[in-house]
């Protein structure tokens, strides 16, 4: 439970470590969307890996917010052909406007 959504702070089931390298509200009320750039690495020394896209869906509750689901990307590629869609789906977006 977050009380706050300004509190947020991003952890990983995987005790992995993580750097968050961007944050977007993508929809808010109550029921928000949160768009987080992040990347990981296994241990404190080792390599980075990412980024990666993780959505987050919180919805108000009486005592905070609740993340109520998640879409994380897992790979780069998984990335770059999200980004691939979002383009390609650029005009069709845009025509409904």
């Amino acid at each position: 439970m977050i009380h706050d959504l300004d509190d947020l702070q991003l952890t990983s089931e995987d005790d992995e470590f993580l750097e968050e390298l961007g944050r977007r509200t993508l929809s808010e009320g109550p029921w928000t969307t949160v768009a987080f750039l992040v990347r990981s690495r296994k241990d404190p020394e080792g390599p980075w890996e990412g980024p990666f896209l993780w959505l987050h869906r919180y919805q108000k509750v009486a005592q905070g917010w609740k993340l109520v689901s998640r879409f994380r990307t897992t790979d780069l590629q998984q990335l770059n052909r999200l980004k691939a869609s979002l383009e390609a789906w650029s005009d069709h977006i845009n025509e409904v406007r």
